[in-house]
């Protein structure tokens, strides 16, 4: 597959993305090429790294919950939301 699509879905993505910050309120800037910290500069969050494929095993570690936390030997603990709740909690609901 030639590297333009999986650009195209990423771009694609990031500007999905973009768009539900935007209409929870918040002030969103992409980074052209993604050579800052992060795909998306979110107002009152920070940088903001956007990764889309066809699939990542991390959906099958919810099993039902509402809020994954991760951690890898001698890292910071991570904290994993679909998007939707993520904008709830930041909406203050």
């Amino acid at each position: 597959m030639p590297l333009k699509y999986p650009k195209a879905k990423g771009s694609r993505v990031e500007r999905e993305i973009k768009r539900a910050f935007e209409s929870a309120g918040f002030g969103v800037v992409r980074s052209a090429g993604s050579f800052g910290k992060g795909d998306l500069h979110v107002s009152g969050i920070g940088f903001v790294q956007v990764k889309a494929r066809k699939r990542f095993r991390i959906y099958s570690l919810f099993e039902g919950a509402d809020v994954l936390v991760i951690k890898a030997d001698r890292k910071e603990p991570l904290v994993v939301i679909p998007l939707r709740k993520f904008l709830e909690v930041c909406r203050g609901r």
